[in-house]
């Protein structure tokens, strides 16, 4: 049966096509699939619900996994809400693709465990997942983390600050701030002067947000590097939390003229945020239409 006979089956509610259908949908089909597939729901038969549930479930499950990115957050909170809410035993089907051999596959299911974070198993699986060997499966793991976690079960994060892979500490960084502790400023101070960019820029983000609001000295340093990873990290921070001295402002204004598009581009949108008559200025004479 192909795709296009298991839809034709499917919208017909002919009982003895229905099943094979279903079988063809939740292999091939897409999420426009999906409202013909759960309308079945209603006709009563439990053997036809019990098949339902199983291939609206698995339709979603595959499509998430497969097109994650192309969905929009909104929509990808949607379908995983409707698959936990069918499919009770959804946590463990996800959990197998994280230990598949496709990598790419592992990642969007953890991806995917993150949506459903009010399911209390989800935690225990991502407190695992820290210490997978695979640096993207450990980064996206901690920085899912990080939303779950009370103030009192911080210490599985905590002992991620110190992870070889930089990637993994810049995102337990993330995760940090987001638990709004005000008591883990002292140990992120210990780390605002790293010498990877993103760690740094984190860092100095965290701090500020947890109420440290003395990084200015740090980011005028970001900002006047050398370094133009640096420096376009220093400009990120400034686009995220607003930041504004007449150094700051002057320091952002002549990054627009760098060589480096990564540099000019958060020079761009951290003037647009400080909104300033003189970052106005920098925007008109030195921005990309002035030239």
């Amino acid at each position: 049966m192909n795709l296009e006979i298991a839809r034709e089956n499917v919208a017909s509610k002919q009982n003895e096509e229905v099943i094979p259908a279903l079988k063809v949908l939740s292999d091939e089909g897409t999420l426009t699939d999906l409202q013909a597939v759960l309308a079945l729901l209603k006709l009563g038969n439990p053997t036809i619900q019990k098949a339902v549930i199983e291939s609206a479930s698995s339709l979603i499950k595959r499509n998430l996994i497969e097109h994650f990115n192309e969905l929009t957050p909104a929509v990808r909170q949607k379908l995983s809400t409707i698959m936990e809410s069918l499919h009770p035993q959804i946590i463990e089907e996800i959990s197998k693709d994280i230990y598949c051999d496709d990598d790419n596959r592992r990642l969007r299911a953890v991806q995917i465990l993150g949506l459903l974070k009010k399911n209390p198993k989800v935690r225990d699986i991502l407190a695992q997942l820290v210490k997978e060997r695979d640096v993207k499966i450990r980064a996206t793991a901690i920085k899912l983390l990080g939303n779950l976690v009370g103030p009192h079960e911080q210490q599985i994060i905590l002992s991620l600050l110190n992870d070889p892979d930089k990637r993994v500490r810049a995102n337990t960084v993330e995760a940090l701030e987001g638990l709004g502790n005000k008591r883990l400023l002292p140990i992120l101070l210990r780390f605002r002067k790293d010498p990877n960019n993103r760690i740094r820029g984190n860092v100095l983000k965290a701090l500020y947000s947890l109420g440290q609001k003395d990084i200015t000295p740090d980011l005028e340093n970001m900002i006047d590097n050398e370094d133009d990873f640096m420096k376009a990290s220093g400009l990120w921070v400034i686009s995220q939390v607003g930041l504004n001295t007449p150094r700051i402002e002057q320091l952002a204004g002549h990054a627009l003229v760098s060589d480096s598009e990564m540099v000019v581009n958060n020079a761009l949108k951290a003037l647009k945020v400080l909104k300033t008559p003189r970052a106005a200025g920098y925007l008109r004479y030195l921005g990309p239409r002035a030239k």
